[in-house]
């Protein structure tokens, strides 16, 4: 899905890291992804790659004050216009952590708070494609936000924002805060989900979900790694077996395997 840039789609995603090559070598260990340095004008922002195509990439969690940012996976979203995509979000509540930037020709993007403090990135894609291997094994696959208040209300924000479409998942039993399903707003397939964060769960933010082969192999290796599990994988519907893990500098990241 990101690599046509549906808009309003997950077309990239980044992990902050305060070493940027022990955290791509301890991505590449778990995935098997190869890391390629962009070099000191992109600040070393590193590429990771599955057999030449483009997965995620790697940013200094360094600031320009000399302060450092939190360890997080970051997801963006495609847009038509950067400038005009964040013009739009600062009238729907919007902060602005950076402003809309160009890279080199190749795209433009910038990295927003919704209104409950959430961050997220938006991107217009011009030369540089997207994750290119949407949904594939070792790839993203979902995108998941865990809102600090009725998910429904902090979806409200994107759909403005992005056009999306959002509604009770098929699934879904519950009538209070119940969890919600999010698709494009041009139509097509479920990309992400969002729902009320559970007690003592940090909130609100946006996780980025890889699939996998294994998660319980996958979760051991990130601890043999120097990671952490912070949800042991456990069987969901679909089928389908979900749990989280965390880097060595603490960012965590979804795992999801399919029967």
């Amino acid at each position: 899905m990101p690599s046509d840039f549906t808009p309003g789609a997950p077309r990239w995603f980044d992990v902050t890291a305060p070493d940027i090559p022990a955290t791509a070598d301890f991505y590449c260990a778990l995935f098997g992804w190869t890391a390629r340095d962009t070099g000191a004008e992109a600040g070393h922002y590193t590429l990771l790659l599955q057999d030449g195509a483009h997965v995620a990439g790697v940013v200094s969690a360094a600031t320009p004050d000399g302060g450092t940012k939190p360890a997080i996976w970051l997801p963006y979203f495609t847009v038509a216009d950067a400038k005009a995509t964040t013009a739009t979000a600062v009238e729907a509540g919007a902060g602005v952590f950076i402003e809309p930037t160009d890279v080199f020709g190749q795209l433009e993007f910038a990295i927003l708070t919704d209104p409950d403090g959430a961050p997220y990135g938006i991107s217009h894609p011009i030369t540089r494609p997207g994750t290119e291997r949407w949904g594939e094994e070792n790839n993203p696959v979902w995108v998941e936000y865990t809102a600090a208040r009725a998910p429904a209300e902090a979806m409200a924000h994107y759909a403005t924002v992005l056009g999306w479409n959002y509604g009770n998942a098929g699934w879904e039993t519950a009538t209070v805060n119940p969890y919600q399903a999010l698709s494009p707003g041009s139509g097509g397939r479920e990309f992400g989900g969002a729902h009320i964060a559970a007690s003592g769960e940090p909130a609100p933010f946006w996780s980025t979900t890889i699939r996998v082969a294994d998660a319980d192999a996958i979760a051991a290796r990130a601890v043999e790694l120097g990671g952490s599990i912070v949800q042991e994988p456990q069987d969901m519907p679909g089928p389908s077996k979900v749990g989280a893990i965390a880097d060595p500098a603490g960012a965590t990241l979804g795992l999801m395997a399919f029967g």
